[in-house]
């Protein structure tokens, strides 16, 4: 599932590639953008769960893969692992070719138009960033007072590049309930959630990939069980409903969370509930 190391992965996989190479052909949505032929790729950089391509005319390529897409980078005379009928967009330059498939979002910026965009201007801080801001995530939780915590942190406009595998996992990981609105946190706790979420994610993100070849930048298998024992898997409770915790006993949980009714992975046990929080920020 692509979330924010994901994207930071495919950054650092096509940007060593494509930065400083001229565009040989650009085909977004199966039509060819021709007024971006000859020009230089100045930038490719990950923003939570968004890609950007930089061009030197001031054009920006702008995707976001969802649940299924997925970047792959190919020889030029290469056979591609997946139908070309579902390459969304296709970026040729000398002897390479790199192709997002499936991206529900696909869509060309103007760069000086970014701050402002709907999408990209409006994110939280990127937990992934080298410049990553700690208070200003703090502050911008803290505003969701009355959301519950695991809702609030699916927004990007809180922090940029959580999803459902990391909400579940760092809330698991500090003991806290995911369905108790944000009020009931302490500061100290809303940090230390911060500090583990951004610990683990720059982890993934740059941890080496287990192969090579097209969509290597996929090949890793996202880790965020430190220190776990012979036996257990990579992951603490996502997509392990029914099955034991690790650290209890109990067997884990699913339920829906948010208008979008995301799956929200927990153990009521290592989580309890925080009533009386509740019951406060109701009132």
């Amino acid at each position: 599932m692509p979330e924010g190391d994901t994207l930071h992965r495919i950054a650092s996989a096509l940007g060593p590639r494509l930065v400083g190479q001229p565009v040989r052909a650009l085909v977004l949505r199966h039509q060819s953008i021709e007024r971006l032929a000859g020009h230089l790729v100045t930038k490719v950089e990950a923003r939570g769960k968004n890609l950007l391509v930089f061009f030197d005319e001031g054009t920006v390529l702008h995707t976001h893969l969802r649940m299924g897409g997925a970047w792959h980078l190919y020889g030029e005379h290469e056979r591609w692992r997946r139908s070309p009928a579902s390459a969304t967009a296709v970026l040729a330059v000398p002897a390479l070719v790199a192709v997002c498939f499936r991206a529900p979002v696909a869509r060309l910026v103007r760069a000086s138009l970014l701050a402002g965009d709907a999408a990209i201007g409006r994110l939280g801080p990127d937990l992934i960033a080298p410049a990553f801001d700690e208070a200003a995530a703090l502050a911008r939780l803290r505003r969701m007072a009355g959301r519950e915590i695991g809702d609030a942190l699916m927004d990007q406009q809180v922090v940029a590049g959580i999803g459902n595998v990391y909400k579940s996992e760092i809330l698991f990981h500090e003991r806290l309930d995911p369905f108790a609105p944000v009020s009931a946190f302490s500061d100290e706790e809303l940090a230390r959630l911060l500090v583990f979420a951004r610990r683990i994610m720059v982890a993934n993100a740059t941890a080496k990939p287990h192969a090579s070849g097209p969509g290597a930048h996929h090949g890793h298998t996202r880790t965020t069980r430190e220190g776990a024992r012979p036996g257990e898997g990579p992951l603490a409770v996502y997509r392990r409903a029914g099955e034991p915790c690790y650290d209890c006993g109990a067997l884990l949980e699913m339920r829906r969370q948010g208008e979008a009714r995301r799956s929200t992975y927990h153990c009521p046990r290592c989580q309890p509930p925080r009533r009386a929080a509740i019951r406060e920020a109701r009132a």
